[in-house]
């Protein structure tokens, strides 16, 4: 775990801490002369394939520096690609990389120094941290750390106690080779022995005979390899002697060192911070692990390779999730078409004899028939000249004459009257395209919402007064209080109208679209996507005065690589409608399709959402964290 603190900046310390060590550096005259006007500047020389291709294994080497958690060797093979290949951006981005890696290391060293009682090892790394990284806040607030406990004389004073670093061997170099078939006393002499390293070997350690192979191997591995053959453990006393004892429960609490080691957790809640207490004492064995909130701190008491575990595990843990990032672009289609096409033939025809009628007329207006004769515009028995005039002046009107046809002659002239005939040739058609676009930003495995739509107020229940006679409360209405109450404002008509209020009680409720999205990141080039949509919609019925609501919901996982986009395809609304007016069978008669009014209304909404997840912050890039082995036998 990375033990970084959030620092702030304090420059006023910067002089008083290290004077002259930080003073900025003297100007320097530039390497380029300006170029004279009228000149033409020199091109810069083109990086040679030979160049490209060495920066390229210093690159290569530097990556395996910074994963081998060497940042000072990755910066300098960094800066070394940047000088043979400067068009490359890679490197110079890398080099920044490095950097901040080791400022960050640094910072660390200088506050296990500072905590094991060596200020000026910690003043030395805070000034070199401060060299590389002079705005980097981390090394601002160390600074500002550092000088205060220089203020207050915790520095210099002689009865500071100094904590001893824990005991290293320091085995010769060089690799070795093993093929032997001894007891296990004998086998653990020899094996030190040939590192430089004498044992002393506790009388837990029995003399079975086992094998031992192993060929050119260090002395980490030839140590690991004998522990588990032997099943023993090893505790340094000074850099060349070591005390070898069965590894049980009983000899490690006998035998084993206890280091402390201080964690810093800043950024985490105090339940999270004794949760990782919990996890040190519970998990790791520790004897002691106390979480102080009020600085972000865990100490820790544990031998030095449970220490190493706990390390490396609360990395992996405060590393955090994985952010990812979706780009999200809804399309409504919403299509509306209406046609009505063919004609409507006459559904009531009315036959009448055209003499009686128009004589049924004339006797009904006989004084109009006089004063048209007496005034000379017709004569007598020319009937048709008179009823032109009557339905001409308004003064009669008959829905027979307005629109016929006759036939026959004489006395049994004929009229022929329809209700008239109509063709419709209609078209009325909407294309309707809306798009939507949004993005959400989630850690891994956390939920995402969003809606479009509407809050829609549903009042779901209401309180009314009960009627009743008028209010009578003793001492309010009759004698008693009344007096003293009404002198206050209250009174029986004011308890009435409080009583006869309707209080309602009013639901808001999410109409339209709500997408819940809960990514999961499968490695480093997958992502799964938990998908919930919610469609709300009104239904148009009502039970008791609560509207009816449509609701669908559709939910699946979909995975696909990063990059790829998920679509949600579903159709909100399709109706479609058909009507025929017309004659009864005639639309099924050959050639007479075309005499019936058809009318055709077609309404469509569909709705597409497109998903495409993009990585923004990947944590773990192994599928896999490191594994350490933790002695079990306690």
């Amino acid at each position: 775990m990375p033990r970084k603190p959030i620092l702030v900046f304090v420059a006023s310390m910067l002089a008083w801490l290290c004077p002259g060590a930080f003073a900025a550096p003297a100007q320097q005259t530039p390497a380029t002369a300006a170029v004279p006007t009228g000149s033409v500047a020199p091109k810069k020389r083109p990086v040679s394939r030979r160049d490209r291709v060495r920066a390229q294994q210093v690159f290569m080497q530097g990556a395996k520096d910074l994963e081998r958690d060497r940042p000072r060797d990755a910066m300098t093979a960094f800066s070394r690609a940047a000088r043979l290949d400067p068009s490359d951006p890679r490197y110079s981005a890398s080099v920044s990389v490095a950097r901040q890696r080791l400022v960050y290391d640094l910072v660390q060293q200088a506050k296990e120094a500072k905590s094991l009682g060596h200020p000026d090892e910690s003043r030395a790394e805070i000034q070199e941290a401060y060299g590389l990284a002079p705005d980097d806040p981390l090394v601002a607030q160390q600074v500002d750390e550092l000088a205060d406990s220089e203020a207050a004389g915790e520095g210099t004073s002689p009865l500071r106690t100094t904590l001893a670093p824990p005991i290293e061997l320091r085995p010769q170099t060089g690799r070795r080779s093993f093929h032997v078939r001894i007891d296990e006393r004998a086998l653990i002499n020899q094996v030190f022995g040939a590192w430089g390293i004498h044992p002393t070997i506790d009388q837990s350690v029995g003399t079975e005979v086992i094998p031992y192979d192993i060929d050119d191997a260090n002395f980490a591995q030839t140590e690991s390899a004998l522990a588990l053959a032997t099943n023993t453990f090893f505790v340094p006393l000074d850099p060349a002697r070591v005390l070898v004892a069965k590894d049980t429960r009983e000899n490690r609490s006998k035998y084993e060192r206890q280091a402390e080691e201080t964690f810093y957790l800043t950024g985490l809640s105090n339940e999270d911070q004794t949760a990782m207490a919990t996890l040190a004492r519970e998990d790791f064995g520790a004897k002691s692990a106390v979480a102080d909130p009020g600085q972000s701190a865990l100490t820790v008491r544990a031998p030095v390779p449970d220490l190493t575990a706990l390390d490396g595990t609360l990395q992996s843990l405060l590393q955090g999730r994985s952010e990812i990032q979706l780009d999200v672009v809804m399309y409504e289609v919403d299509r509306t078409k209406a046609t009505t096409i063919g004609a409507l033939l006459p559904t009531q025809t009315n036959l009448f004899n055209v003499y009686s009628e128009a004589t049924s007329i004339l006797q009904q207006n006989a004084s109009l028939v006089q004063e048209i004769i007496s005034s000379g515009l017709a004569q007598p028995g020319q009937w048709e000249q008179i009823l032109a005039i009557l339905f001409a002046s308004g003064q009669v009107s008959n829905s027979l004459f307005s629109d016929f046809a006759t036939f026959g002659g004489g006395l049994t002239l004929t009229g022929l009257s329809t209700s008239g005939a109509t063709a419709n040739l209609q078209l009325n058609s909407s294309d309707v395209h809306a798009v939507d676009q949004m993005q959400l930003r989630l850690l891994d495995r956390e939920q995402g919402v969003m809606k479009v739509g509407e809050r829609y107020p549903i009042m779901t229940s209401d309180y009314g007064g009960i009627p009743g006679s008028s209010v009578n409360i003793p001492g309010l209405s009759t004698s008693g209080l009344s007096s003293t109450l009404q002198n206050l404002g209250i009174n029986a008509s004011a308890l009435e109208s409080l009583a006869s209020e309707a209080i309602p009680q009013i639901q808001y409720q999410d109409l339209g679209l709500s997408l819940d999205v809960t990514p999961h990141l499968l490695g480093s080039h997958g992502v799964s996507l938990k998908l919930d949509l919610k469609l709300t919609a009104l239904n148009g019925d009502s039970y008791n005065g609560v509207p009816a609501l449509n609701e669908r919901e559709y939910q699946a996982i979909s995975s696909l690589n990063i990059g790829e986009s998920a679509v949600l395809v579903t159709a909100l609304n399709r109706q479609q409608t058909d009507a025929i007016t017309g004659i009864p069978g005639l639309n099924d008669l050959p050639g007479f399709a075309d005499a019936t009014n058809n009318s055709a209304n077609f309404n469509y909404s569909e709705l597409a959402i497109v998903i495409t997840p993009h990585i923004v912050r990947l944590t773990h890039q192994e599928d896999a964290d490191k594994m350490f082995l933790v002695p079990g036998a306690r």
